[in-house]
This record gives structure tokens, C-alpha cells and sequence, in this order.
């Protein structure tokens, strides 16, 4: 749900600052969506976070990272660290979304056990993203031009905010192989444009998955979600679920251009 630039849950943490007003009446369910895509997420992020593992018995493992992106003409660039605890310690992934449709985005991912960087093939971002229930889909996005979308319902409240209810399927057996989705139905926050809930239809072991984007508050002037959770059920019957805690977030901090080489990944911070 990199939720064009591309829409992902990394970049949900930002809304744009557009009020509901005159300009959204009357508006496509596709147009809504190319609003939350373009919506304001800062030049630069530089967060702090946690990524809470929770399993069905309600057991936790807490991953701290720290995450760094940056906006470039044609490409957004991203890297995060994976600080604590010592089984993931120096874990890297990196990211790069390329604006133009016809180009493949690139990821990698270094392990440090294995000291070796690994790219990420498309037909691989169903996957875990380091065994949360995120996606490598959900972390890197999709493109909005990749999915039909169908407005369920003008209005509904979530959390005391007015919403869009919308549906969106994707285009292609190649987008369902990428995202492991098979259709996404999204609650779209009418004042800010964001996505504050979601419910998943996953392919594999026709699973679904439930997400929210909570604590919302206004950071330097972006709008930010400072937790995101989502939870994986199958038959109705909780497996396990994730929690993405953002700690600290600057969106005024500038980004050396040497933080996305591929020898920052086994370099480290």
C-alpha cells in the first residue's frame, strides 16, 4: 500500500495538507486515490521506530530501526537500519521507487550473517518483510495506475473522521503475483487524504488482513501516523499481527546522497 510517487505504508506516516473543501465534491474514486498519492510527505525523512512482532498467543519481539529517505527528480530514494536486537542488528534494506512506470523499482536487503547483499525481485514482494506481517509490497508500494477502483460508500466515520470507502483491484494476474493481493477495500480520510483503514484479501491461504494508521498528528507542518498496525487473520481466527511504532520523526534533516550506495548497506550507520 506504498500508499505515484507510489503509495506505501513507510510513506502513510505523511499526508498531504489539502482540507475537504469545494474541489473534493464529486470526485472519482480514482482521482480520490491519486490524491492520497500525491499528497505532501516531506523532501526528507529521518525516523526512529520500533516494529512490534506479535504472534497469536500475544508474544512480542521489538525490532528498532531508524530509516532515512530522501525525494530526487525521477526517484525516492530510502534505507533502513535495523539497530536492536542482536539477531537483526546491522540488517539493511534499501529502496528505490522510480517515477517513471516503465522502470522496475530496485530493493536490496543485506544480511549481515550472510554478509551478502540480496536484491529483491518483484515476484518476490508478497514476501514477509522481515517476518512482519508488512509486506515488501506493502513497504516499497504499488502504482496507482495498476489497479481499478470503485467508491463502496460516499461516506462513513472512522475515529470520529469523515471517510471515503474505496475499492481497489488489481489489473493483472502480474499485479496479484507481485502484492499477493487480490483486492484492497480502503477507508480515505476526507479532510487530510490519507488512509487510516484498510481491509486485505491475500491470495495465498485466502487470508485477510486488517490495517489501521492510528495517533495521527501534524508534524512540521506533514501530516503523520504514528503507528501502524496490521493484522493477519485466516478463517476468521487471529495468526499473528505487527505493529510499527514511529518514535521520532524529522522531516527537516538533510540526507547525505552517500547514505543509498549499496556499500552503506554492509557499512552501516
Amino acid at each position: 500500500m506504498k500508499l505515484m510517487k507510489k503509495t506505501s505504508v513507510l510513506t502513510l506516516i505523511a499526508a498531504s495538507l489539502f482540507s475537504i473543501s469545494s474541489f473534493a465534491a464529486g470526485l472519482t474514486a480514482e482521482q480520490i486515490m491519486h490524491k492520497v498519492d500525491a499528497r505532501d510527505t516531506g523532501e526528507t525523512i529521518v525516523s526512529e521506530s520500533a516494529l512490534i512482532l506479535i504472534d497469536k498467543k500475544k508474544r512480542q519481539r521489538v525490532r528498532q530501526l531508524k530509516l532515512f529517505s530522501k525525494e530526487y527528480e525521477g526517484v525516492d530514494k530510502s534505507v533502513s537500519f535495523f539497530m536492536a536486537p542482536a539477531d537483526v542488528k546491522d540488517t539493511a534494506y534499501m529502496s528505490f521507487d522510480w517515477d517513471d512506470d516503465a522502470k522496475e523499482d530496485d530493493s536490496w536487503l543485506y544480511l549481515p550473517a550472510l554478509q551478502k547483499i540480496n536484491r529483491i525481485a518483484s515476484s518476490d514482494k508478497s514476501g514477509a518483510f522481515m517476518g512482519s506481517d508488512f509486506s515488501y509490497a506493502d513497504i516499497d508500494g504499488v502504482d496507482v495506475e495498476d489497479f481499478d477502483y470503485r467508491l463502496v460508500k460516499e461516506s462513513e466515520e472512522v475515529n470520529g473522521y469523515d471517510c471515503w470507502v474505496i475499492e481497489s483491484i488489481p489489473k493483472s494476474k502480474d499485479i496479484i503475483k507481485e502484492t499477493g493481493y487480490v483486492s484492497t477495500k480502503s477507508w480515505i480520510r476526507k479532510d487530510i487524504f490519507m488512509q487510516v483503514k484498510a481491509i486485505i484479501n491475500v491470495k495465498k491461504g485466502k487470508r485477510i488482513k486488517y490495517f489501521q494508521a492510528k495517533d495521527i498528528e501534524q508534524i512540521q507542518g506533514i501530516w503523520t501516523a504514528k503507528t501502524l498496525q496490521m493484522v493477519t487473520t485466516k478463517r476468521k481466527k487471529l495468526e499473528h499481527s505487527s505493529v510499527l511504532k514511529i518514535n521520532a520523526v524529522d522531516y527537516q534533516t538533510q540526507v547525505d546522497d552517500k547514505m543509498f550506495e549499496n556499500n552503506t548497506l554492509q557499512r552501516g550507520l
